[in-house]
């Protein structure tokens, strides 16, 4: 695997940023909720883990500004596809999961949109949008459809159907405040619509509302009528040398230099395997414990910096199950810690890829319910502490060491350490 960039943290900036993303600032906290699951995921599904919420925004270069987006799957609770758990028609559910979202640091998502004619998703979207534009979050629509329907019948136009999707678009979902937009246009994004015969000059002239047109993977800048291209990710590309596909990346971001007039957006992915999925063809980018994830966000660092802002960042995905890319459950990145005392010593050991750690916290309980953060420790220390001076009282302490996920990755617990300070 190529080598990718690690910027180590100090412990107080650790400390501000565990701290913001728990919601607490270093008052008491539970213990079963440090190892709950924090997630919009179902438990039911699988969701058992806790999620590192450190801002997504901590795996990009110093100073970057880049707004992260998800794409976001509007389809469960249909027949035809697998079973998460949970309906995304439910107005609690896509409320949990934009919570969940804006934990992380994340500006909105791109819906999988499938055309005006289908119900359940447009239903979905819709009420997606509502609760953005209630808790000033963004959406925008990724048209997913096919035009196959249209395509077998000689008498229809493949033109005028897109034309008439994009309107409607227009007319419902782009005048709203929580739509994404560039320089005052909103963005609609085609995935996949190579296989037609489409006027993309008659497009640009028959379309409502001026939208930019973004299209998929390097070959969307030369896109007839194309204001961008999107990144995604390639898992055809997946081989011994580079099992994370980033060759993909490569050739998009230096495509991507060659088209600073165009809208640029990166992407980022923990890995792919679609063997789930009905249309499965056993493609597979392995996750490696979190280390794909950490080295598609080195990408961006290699083409982009403070000086040359990448201007948005797309998560592939948020929940798309069926293809093993979603990020709601959280990546496992196979760390466990073990802690031991020796004295007023705590001294502990982890097992896993120390770079998939963004910092440790110590933890300090006195009834075995209720714990106390005590000090966020970053992750290049040497593992040991003399807890002595930083327990608030004397008498006997549970203490527990915390390996916070660097942002998207799991957090993990180690087992209980008692220490009697005199």
């Amino acid at each position: 695997m190529r080598k990718f960039l690690f910027f180590s943290v100090m412990g107080v900036i650790c400390s501000a940023l565990i701290g913001s993303a728990r919601g607490q600032t270093g008052g008491q906290i539970s213990l079963s909720s440090i190892i709950a699951n924090n997630t919009s995921a179902s438990p039911s599904y699988g969701a058992t883990g806790n999620v590192s919420k450190v801002p997504l925004s901590q795996l990009l270069y110093p100073g970057a500004t880049a707004k992260i987006y998800v794409r976001f799957m509007p389809w469960f609770g249909e027949k035809n596809h697998m079973l998460a758990q949970y309906r995304s028609d439910e107005p609690e559910q896509i409320r949990s999961q934009i919570n969940d979202m804006m934990s992380r640091g994340i500006a909105g998502a791109f819906i999988a949109w499938y055309g005006q004619h289908d119900d359940f998703k447009d239903k979905v979207t819709e009420r997606f949008m509502r609760e953005s534009e209630r808790r000033g979050f963004q959406f925008a629509l990724s048209y997913s459809g096919t035009l196959d329907q249209c395509a077998k019948n000689p008498g229809c136009d493949v033109t005028e159907s897109i034309v008439s999707e994009i309107n409607y678009a227009n007319r419902r979902y782009m005048g709203s405040p929580a739509y994404v937009h560039v320089d005052g246009r909103p963005v609609f994004f085609i995935f996949d619509l190579t296989k037609y015969s489409i006027d993309w000059n008659r497009v640009r002239n028959e379309v409502q509302g001026q939208p930019l047109l973004l299209f998929r993977n390097s070959g969307g800048f030369n896109h007839s009528q194309s204001d961008g291209a999107y990144a995604w990710l390639a898992p055809e590309g997946s081989k011994g040398g580079d099992p994370a596909s980033l060759e993909y990346l490569d050739r998009f971001y230096k495509t991507a230099a060659q088209n600073r007039d165009r809208v640029v957006i990166g992407s980022a992915y923990k890995g792919f395997d679609d063997s789930l999925a009905s249309w499965g063809k056993n493609r597979h980018i392995p996750e490696q414990c979190g280390l794909t994830w950490l080295s598609t966000f080195a990408e961006v660092d290699r083409y982009y910096s403070a000086k040359n802002q990448l201007p948005m960042l797309l998560i592939v995905t948020w929940n798309d199950y069926e293809e093993g890319t979603e990020i709601e459950t959280g990546i496992d990145n196979c760390v466990s810690v073990t802690a031991q005392a020796q004295g007023t010593n705590l001294n502990w050991r982890t097992t896993g890829d120390p770079r998939t750690i963004y910092a440790f916290r110590i933890l300090g309980s006195q009834d075995g319910t209720v714990v106390l953060p005590l000090q966020d420790i970053a992750a290049v220390r040497n593992n040991s502490l003399d807890v002595k001076n930083i327990l608030p009282s004397k008498g006997r302490w549970t203490l527990y060491v915390e390996a916070i996920g660097q942002p998207g990755l799991l957090n993990h617990l180690s087992n209980p350490v008692q220490i009697n300070v005199q």
